[in-house]
Parts: C-alpha cells; sequence; structure tokens
C-alpha cells in the first residue's frame, strides 16, 4: 500500500504565559504551516491511489482517529465532552475527551459571552465568560474580575497568543481556535498548540508558518521536528513524542524523523526513509513514496 502524507496541522506548542494569556515556547520564530502561515488554505489533494488515505479537510486522513477519539470528527466522546489533544501521564501527548463547560471552536455559550479557558489561581479551565472587543489579528490582553479569574479580551471564537515583536519583544494578538485548517482565513492554518497552567488539555488555533527543513537530515533546532505539508514542503514545527506505529492524527503527533500516513489498520506513525533507495532505509517494513515527495517515504508494512 502507497503512503500518504497527510497535512499535519503540526502547529507550535505553547505554554502557559501572563495571565490568562498563552506564549509560544521560546518565544522564537513565527510559527506556522504552510507557505504563508499554513501557506494558506491546503490544496485540493490528488485523488488517491487504491488503497491510499485521502487528506481530510482539517488536515488529517478521513476516518483518521487516535485511540481514543478523534479531535478533528469530534467523534469518539460523549455528548457535551470535547476531544483534544492532551498531556499523557507518562509525558507523551495524545488524543483524550475532556468535559467542559463550553466548547471553543463551537462557541456555546449564551449570546453576550464566550467559550475561552480562564484561569483561576493555579488551574485553568473552559469557561463561559464575557465576551471581549478585540478582532482576530488584534491586540489583546488578560483581563482580571474582582473574583481573581482572569481570560482574555478577544472577541468569541479567538484567544490571546504571542508572537516576537519587531523590535525583539514579544507582543500578543487574538488567534482563532480551530480543530482544522477549514476554521482558519486565508494564508494561516490549524497549526498552534496551546498550554495552559493548570490545564492537561492541548487545543489548537490557526497560525502562521515555519522555516523550511529537510525531511531526513532533521535540521530543525530543538524542540522542534521537520515534517511533511501537501503544498508548502517540509517545514519545522514543535516535534512530538508518539512512537512508530501509535495511533495519530497530525504528522507532529510523532516523534521526529516519522510522519503521520495510513498504513495497517488507519492513521499510526512511521519512520520516514529514502525513496526509492539509500539512507536512512527501513528497519523494518518496506519504504513507500510520500505523495508530493519524490525523493521521501515511509515505512510501512
Amino acid at each position: 500500500m502507497r503512503a500518504s502524507s497527510i497535512i499535519p496541522l503540526w502547529g507550535l506548542l505553547v505554554v502557559g504565559g501572563l495571565l490568562a494569556l498563552a506564549c509560544r515556547e521560546g518565544n522564537v520564530d513565527p510559527g506556522g504551516d504552510e507557505a504563508v502561515a499554513d501557506g494558506g488554505h491546503p490544496a485540493e489533494p490528488e485523488p488517491p491511489a487504491e488503497g491510499e488515505g485521502t487528506p481530510g479537510e482539517d488536515g488529517g486522513l478521513e476516518g483518521g482517529a487516535t485511540a481514543g477519539c478523534d479531535v478533528v470528527a469530534q467523534q469518539g466522546c460523549d455528548a457535551g465532552v470535547l476531544c483534544l489533544g492532551g498531556m499523557l501521564a507518562d509525558g507523551g501527548t495524545g488524543n483524550q475527551c475532556f468535559p467542559g463547560e463550553c466548547d471553543p471552536v463551537a462557541q456555546d455559550c449564551p449570546e453576550g459571552s464566550k467559550c475561552a479557558y480562564m484561569r483561576q489561581g493555579s488551574a485553568t479551565e473552559r469557561r463561559c465568560v464575557p465576551e471581549g472587543t478585540v478582532e482576530e489579528g488584534g491586540a489583546c490582553q488578560s483581563t482580571a474580575t474582582p473574583e481573581g479569574d482572569f481570560y482574555d479580551t478577544c472577541r468569541a471564537g479567538l484567544h490571546c497568543t504571542d508572537q516576537p515583536g519587531e523590535d525583539g519583544g514579544v507582543v500578543f494578538f487574538c488567534r482563532r481556535f480551530c480543530h482544522e485548517d477549514a476554521r482558519c482565513t486565508a494564508l494561516q492554518a490549524c497549526v498552534e498548540v496551546l498550554r495552559f497552567q493548570g490545564s492537561e488539555e492541548l487545543p489548537r488555533v490557526c497560525g502562521e508558518p515555519e522555516p523550511r527543513c529537510d525531511l531526513l537530515s532533521r535540521d530543525c533546532a530543538s524542540p522542534r521536528g521537520c515534517y511533511p505539508t501537501p503544498s508548502s514542503g517540509a517545514v519545522c514545527v514543535t516535534a512530538g513524542t508518539m512512537e512508530d506505529g501509535t495511533p495519530c492524527t497530525y504528522s507532529n503527533d510523532c516523534q521526529p524523523g516519522s510522519a503521520c500516513v495510513r498504513g495497517g489498520a488507519g492513521l499510526e506513525c512511521r519512520r520516514l526513509c529514502r525513496y526509492p533507495t539509500g539512507a536512512p532505509g527501513c528497519t523494518q517494513g518496506h519504504c513507500e513514496p510520500l505523495r508530493g515527495y519524490t525523493d521521501t517515504g515511509a515505512c510501512v508494512p
């Protein structure tokens, strides 16, 4: 079976920042997906050959679900419970079902309020809070209630995240919550991963492009890895921790040197290899070409 690349929706790993804001880890390089902030919306995928997977609208392959639940399709969890990337007990990441008051993508709070990540003390939760006034791309900040709750000043569906400023400092802008690229505006993609103090959830927001790289030489600076995209080549994004053979949703769920491809029972992390011959090769399975890459493949059974 031919392996095929997915639209990685990789994303930058961001950590809890000032008050209710979120910051990029290391505050270096604006992040994003393909050409121009995900390089814009992904191009239409080529029809798959028999047995190939097909990229879904969200950047994953159709039918691709991790063990547990499917973030893109929002399937595999009880009603009212979200499927999101999350921190695992062993320190890795994976899709999990998380209960919460509301949905930051669907924005199912009463009129005049928004679903946002609100911090109180050392914990952060999804809550319905008063809607802010800052539009997508606008400068934002954190606000506090008399009770000591912190949330940002963005409009509904947005979250305040950082990016490097022209003077070398850090500035904060409203970014859109997403599960897939289709939620993002032109020249952006669902690539940035948020991490909050006191929460195991790892939601995503729309972001911008990362530096190009070589899939096999792995020339990205830690903590990033080099992963394939369907229309903008290989890019540096925050590296995942999932081992080969593990079910995945996005390419950067996987460890550096691997990607999320369809093989065996479904989407799995598989080691990258030189196609059709050369090094690195496969220690297990055989090297099948990644769609859109002439000299790179993945080791599939």
